[in-house]
């Protein structure tokens, strides 16, 4: 195949991306838009391995703010609203009280909010695991390495087990993961910021 030929294959693809062909200025935005995700993740993962506990009470804090802020949202739809059901109207009233008094409440007492919030990701978590692994079980006749799906279906139940059984302990191993993961993803958009389009 000629370099002609593969290079009309390559734009015949409708997910071929040539980062070395681009505008200038799209290239720019790509490189920040990598840059700042990058830095973001970068800081979030450090700062769910070195300060957890104060990092999950901000991560609270923000979402009791954005309850607090779209029950007070939604409540000024519900009441000025014209032309609205009665029925959906009272609906909207009710959902938007317990938005706001449930952001209240997580504002109010942070270090508890916290604890709950990664006590139930845990949880969904395990939840999660275990619905997975008996999909995986499930499905295994009908995929060619069926071993391998059983193993892997076993392994995801008995993960799932594990954290429900275990959710405290878990809790602390899922927020080390995630700082971890987060870290390294974000040292690999930077440099993936510092990289694109420029030809080795």
């Amino acid at each position: 195949m000629t370099f002609f030929d593969k290079h009309s294959l390559d734009h015949a693809d409708p997910f071929y991306f040539d980062e070395y062909n681009m505008i200038d200025h799209v290239i720019t935005t790509v490189r920040r838009l990598y840059g700042i995700t990058g830095a973001v993740s970068m800081l979030a993962g450090l700062a769910l391995l070195f300060w957890p506990v104060k990092t999950l009470v901000v991560l609270t804090v923000v979402l009791g703010i954005y309850f607090i802020v779209a029950g007070i949202i939604r409540l000024a739809t519900a009441i000025w609203t014209p032309l609205l059901p009665g029925g959906w109207r009272a609906l909207n009233i009710i959902t938007s009280l317990l938005l706001f008094f449930g952001g209240l409440i997580m504002v109010r007492n942070q270090a508890l909010s916290a604890a709950t919030l990664a006590t139930f990701v845990v949880m969904a978590t395990g939840f999660g695991w275990i619905i997975e692994g008996v999909m995986t079980l499930v499905e295994s006749a009908a995929v060619h390495n069926r071993g391998f799906a059983i193993f892997s279906g076993v392994l995801s139940i008995l993960a799932g087990i594990v954290v429900l059984m275990f959710p405290l302990e878990s809790t602390d191993m899922l927020v080390l993961f995630a700082g971890a993961a987060l870290t390294v993803l974000g040292i690999t958009l930077l440099v993936r910021a510092f990289t694109f389009g420029k030809i080795a």
